[in-house]
Order: structure tokens, then C-alpha cells, then sequence
């Protein structure tokens, strides 16, 4: 997938990438230089880490493999996260999800086999706070994406990285625009697939991130460059 660009020149925006481990349910807060993360550490992306503004999760348990004439195996992670603006004046006016992870295929030599894995996921914004002017009942605004890698080629089971994401930008809310605290919710679908013998089909998520910015020029450049030393460190985490 190509990367998304940041989006909100007069406010903040956020990028998000997902991934991570199980443990024992508790909820957890961490800091950013402009915000805070509040989530559940028991679902399969686990303890998120906080650089700067953003947080990311590198999970070992997200994935889906079958082999041989195994059929088809899935996976599905959700993980909700609220994100609060800490510093006076700073809101939130985009949102990115970026996944990315590595996956095996390999079709065999059955004629008729269909070897196959996949990766979907959506991805909601919905604001935290009572924003007059905002569609339903109860002023809430809310925004989704969903996303997918698409058909993958067979690797001859040797491990290929995939990634993907999608944006979400509160401006495109009649009646947002930007927002100040804010609940993310992430879902991941993971499927692998064989109905031949010699067959293998794996695929499993590795790194996931937000990245909430400070709207000056500069701080866009120094969003770029983190996001991209973020995933040069996700990549390396795959070696």
C-alpha cells in the first residue's frame, strides 16, 4: 500500500499503524508529548510504546496459518484507544492507520489447489466530547475506513512483508473538522486458506502506530521522518 499523507494544515493529525501481544487485562495510560493513549492491554496487541507523540504495537500473536488441506483459518483483534489532547490548544484533525507485517504462500503442485491469505481491516474515529453541529442523536461525530492488501502472490513460502491502512480526516464530518479527545477503534481480519496437499498459507501482522502532530511546517517534516524511522524499526524487527 502507498503510504497516506498527513492531512488538517490548522490542526494535528494522527497516524496509526497495528500490531502486538496478549496480557493480563488491565488499562493502561501512557503520556505523548501532546497526548494521552488509554487502552485495554488485554486484547492481542498488548503494550503499546510511546516516542514523542506517537504509539505504536509490534504484536507476536496476530496471525493465521493453515497447511496442506488444512481449510480456511482466521483471526480478528480489536483494540479501542482514546486519544486526549494534554497540551492547551493542540486538536486532532486526521487520522491514519498504517499495518504492516509479512506473510508465506505457497500453492504447491495439486492441480485445483487454492492456496490464499488476507489481510482486512476497519478502522473508526469517533469524538469523545459533545460537538454541536455534528449528525445524530447525540452529536456524535464519527468517521470510518476500511482497508485491505489485496490478492497477495504465491512467495514459494519464503517470508514477503505486506503492508496497508487508510485515512480518516474529521473534515470530512459535516460539523467536526478537528477534535481534542477522541476514541480509535481498529479491527483486524487475517485469513489463510489451503485446500491442497503441499500446501502452506501464513500471514500475521507485526507493527502498528499513531502519530498525533503539531500543525507547523516543520513539524510536518519531523512526522514524516518519525514515521519512517518507526517503520525502518518494525522492518527490522521482521529480520
Amino acid at each position: 500500500m502507498k503510504k497516506t499523507k498527513l492531512l488538517g494544515a490548522l490542526c494535528a493529525s494522527v497516524t496509526l499503524l497495528s500490531i502486538a501481544t496478549p496480557t493480563n487485562a488491565a488499562m493502561i495510560t501512557q503520556f505523548g508529548d501532546d497526548v494521552k493513549f488509554e487502552y485495554d492491554n488485554a486484547t492481542a496487541y498488548g503494550i503499546g510504546t510511546v516516542t514523542g507523540n506517537a504509539i505504536f504495537f509490534t504484536p507476536t500473536t496476530i496471525l493465521a496459518e493453515s497447511t496442506d488441506d488444512g481449510g480456511l483459518a482466521t483471526f480478528h483483534a480489536t483494540i479501542n484507544i482514546d486519544v486526549t489532547a494534554t497540551t492547551t490548544g493542540f486538536s486532532m484533525a486526521s487520522f491514519t492507520l498504517l499495518e504492516s507485517g509479512d506473510y508465506q504462500l505457497d500453492g504447491g503442485t495439486d492441480v485445483g489447489g487454492g492456496a490464499s491469505v488476507d489481510a482486512q481491516g476497519f478502522f473508526q474515529v469517533s469524538s469523545n466530547t459533545s460537538i454541536t453541529g455534528c449528525p445524530g442523536p447525540t452529536d456524535l461525530c464519527q468517521g470510518t475506513a476500511t482497508y485491505g492488501v489485496g490478492a497477495l502472490p504465491d512467495t514459494a513460502d519464503v517470508a514477503t512483508t505486506w503492508d496497508m491502512g487508510g485515512t480518516i480526516n474529521l473534515g470530512d464530518t459535516t460539523g467536526w473538522g478537528s477534535d481534542t479527545s477522541v476514541n480509535l477503534t481498529i479491527q483486524n481480519n487475517l485469513s489463510a486458506e489451503t485446500t491442497a496437499l503441499g500446501e502452506h498459507a501464513f500471514i500475521q501482522k507485526k507493527f502498528s502506530v499513531s502519530i498525533p502532530q503539531v500543525p507547523v511546517p516543520a513539524a510536518v517534516w519531523l512526522f514524516g521522518s518519525g514515521l519512517i524511522g518507526l517503520i525502518g524499526i518494525a522492518r527490522r524487527k521482521k529480520v
